[in-house]
């Protein structure tokens, strides 16, 4: 009996369904990216720092992760649908990079007595790389708002002869996390931007200064920053006083207002 193909088109064909958007967002420590997660509609943040404890005012819902395999728990729960969350809010990739690194490194004493303990190897570095990408693209197929936030740190970026896009050689400032770690979360995010703070004088103190916290968005040699085409003549090349609301509906209408 031959096959319906035009039936079994119809239902495997569809338009583009609207998404939770996800963002990256990084910067040097204390510079509020803590703070944007915590901004997020009914947010879950997964912890590893202990840096919500600072944000007691906004009393947002955080889940402590004191181990590897706490991410187990968290994603059966929240694929559950058992729950209201809208967003998870992953706030400490470097954290949790260096904790799948210590994971892989306990499973391989274990196996291999002749390992000295606490050494990393080379092929560690990979297979938490792994690890990590697997965990996160577990999390990616939920139908949930994704914010992950990481530290700074600077790279050397391409010179011409390794990036046709390039201006010069020089440094660039990235999410602080394994390459392969890094490019794997851009892969999947809508938006990367770099938090970062302003300090102005005092419009009537001229002894004070006021600090302003800035979300950059644009693309830049300078910066591992950028947005999805589909959304970069909407975006400013940054952001005052960011937050994920604020962010979203510039993204989805061309302002910050909601």
């Amino acid at each position: 009996m031959s096959k319906d193909y035009a039936a079994i088109a119809a239902s495997k064909i569809h338009k583009p369904r609207e998404r939770p958007l996800s963002y990256m967002l990084y910067g040097r420590f204390k510079k509020g990216k803590t703070h944007i997660c915590t901004t997020a509609p009914n947010v879950l943040i997964l912890d590893p720092e202990t840096g919500t404890d600072d944000f007691k005012k906004a009393n947002p819902d955080v889940w402590t992760i004191e181990k590897w395999q706490d991410f187990d728990e968290v994603y059966n729960f929240l694929k559950s649908g058992k729950h209201s969350y809208e967003y998870v809010a992953f706030d400490g990739m470097t954290r949790f990079s260096n904790m799948g690194l210590r994971f892989i490194g306990s499973q391989e004493e274990e196996t291999n007595l002749n390992r000295k303990p606490g050494l990393i190897q080379q092929q560690d570095y990979y297979k938490a790389g792994e690890l990590v990408k697997g965990m996160m693209y577990n999390f990616h197929s939920l139908p949930l708002g994704k914010i992950y936030t990481a530290q700074e740190r600077v790279i050397e970026s391409p010179s011409l002869e390794e990036d046709d896009e390039a201006d010069t050689g020089g440094a660039q400032y990235v999410p602080d996390m394994p390459a392969g770690t890094r490019s794997a979360v851009n892969a999947v995010v809508d938006v990367i931007g770099r938090v970062y703070t302003v300090r102005k004088d005092h419009p009537k103190e001229p002894d004070k200064k006021i600090t302003s916290y800035r979300l950059w968005l644009a693309q830049s040699q300078n910066y591992d920053t950028g947005s999805r085409s589909e959304y970069q003549r909407s975006l400013p090349d940054y952001m005052i006083n960011p937050s994920i609301p604020k962010l979203t509906n510039l993204i989805k209408t061309g302002s910050i207002n909601a």
